[in-house]
């Protein structure tokens, strides 16, 4: 894959990661051969779709990534987790939350911030999920409350929340769509275990009562009986 990588660029990989996912991939002008927007793809057991979404950094398309899930939110539960800088240690010795879940290398390389500390230990419990964050680190993983704002090209309902993966760098290898997709899967599994999704069981699966909802782009719709009205 890295010679395809190479040879290609990026679209291909992502075109072969949507093909082999059963997903759909989005171009400017609608057809196959249209330059790659985004792509939308099944998320196993969950009923809902992960959206990839290449962004332009210093002129260089596919230099920065977004993947992003959207839920219906149970409560107010938020999290924040960047990479942690020199500076950040002025700010912690200034007050600056940053939240621990006592795996000391996690800890010595993420900044942690939330609204419900216990729920946030409780969360990155999972050996599992640290350990791909680990592997994949993000330039932040976060819940966004106001994600019909901030993506207003996705149409996203009011009152959803988005777990959203944003990777400054280029995913020009299966592995690394692959590793947001897992990250993201992970996240959300473990707050329907935490109860912070309205409608899911314990085990993160949507309720079988749940009603579908539709989050529209531009040129598709993608249903999801994780978001009710």
């Amino acid at each position: 894959m890295k010679f395809h990588s190479d040879l290609f660029g990026w679209e291909y990989v992502w075109r072969n990661f949507a093909e082999e996912k059963n997903g759909k991939v989005l171009t400017d002008s609608g057809e196959d051969e249209g330059n790659l927007l985004s792509l939308s793809v099944p998320l196993e057991d969950t009923g809902v779709n992960i959206i990839y979404s290449p962004e332009s950094r210093y002129g260089k398309k596919g230099a920065s990534n977004t993947v992003m899930v959207c839920y219906p939110p149970a409560d107010d539960f938020a999290f924040s987790i960047f990479q942690e800088k020199g500076h950040h240690k002025i700010g912690k010795a200034m007050g600056l939350q940053d939240l621990q879940v006592q795996d000391a290398l996690f800890d010595s390389k993420f900044m942690i911030q939330g609204t419900h500390p216990v729920k946030i230990q409780e969360l990155f419990l999972d050996v599992q999920m640290r350990e791909l964050i680990l592997l994949q680190p993000p330039t932040v993983l976060h819940i966004d409350t106001k994600a019909a704002q901030t993506y207003p090209k996705l149409r996203i309902p009011e009152h959803a929340n988005a777990i959203v993966y944003q990777y400054d760098g280029v995913m020009d290898k299966l592995h690394h769509l692959q590793n947001a997709y897992d990250i993201i899967l992970s996240v959300l599994q473990q707050l329907g275990a935490l109860g912070a999704i309205r409608g899911v069981t314990a085990s993160g699966a949507p309720a079988a009562a749940e009603e579908d909802v539709e989050i529209t782009t531009t040129s598709k719709r993608l249903r999801s009986p994780l978001l009710d009205r």
